[in-house]
């Protein structure tokens, strides 16, 4: 039987680079937390009974943009556009959880679909001590693709 020459298209299909970059964000996030006796004691100090699931808890410590390749780079810019259509790096190039403890919520797939963020340090003017976040829809992804190019096109986006 032979191969239809669009098969290729069905595997591509498959994989979705937005959602293997949110999940990398994720276990990064749970490695800094491993690795980090200030957050591992902020939660021993502030959740009762051991309450928390450690496999997922996350330490977003503002490290990760150190280990993307630079936004000059055609790698580092599909990333870091990846992340800023998630909503997990914010127009400044900065980590939404900076700072936070990172608790996400996976689903039957063990993909992360929401996650909270509870802030251990200082707090800036207008800082939120929660932050909350969830996955876009895909829908959502190409409406925000679409506003972006917009506000290219009208000069008003910032790098």
């Amino acid at each position: 039987m032979a191969n239809d020459p669009n098969d290729y298209l069905i595997v591509l299909g498959q994989v979705n680079l937005d959602d293997l970059h949110i999940q990398q964000v994720f276990e990064y996030y749970q490695q800094r937390y491993k690795e980090s006796l200030l957050a591992q004691h902020f939660v021993a100090e502030n959740v009762e009974n051991g309450s928390y699931c450690v496999t997922n808890i996350g330490y977003c410590d503002r490290t990760m943009g150190t280990y993307i390749p630079n936004i000059k780079t055609a790698e580092g810019a599909a990333i870091r556009g990846s992340l800023r259509r998630s909503g997990l790096v914010k127009a400044s190039g900065h980590e939404l959880f900076r700072g936070c403890i990172v608790i996400p919520t996976v689903d039957n797939n063990d993909c992360v679909i929401s996650a909270i963020g509870y802030r251990i340090g200082r707090i800036r003017n207008g800082g939120k001590p929660v932050i909350y976040w969830q996955k876009p829809e895909p829908k959502a992804y190409v409406e925000r693709g679409m506003a972006y190019a917009k506000a290219l096109i009208h000069g008003q986006t910032y790098h």
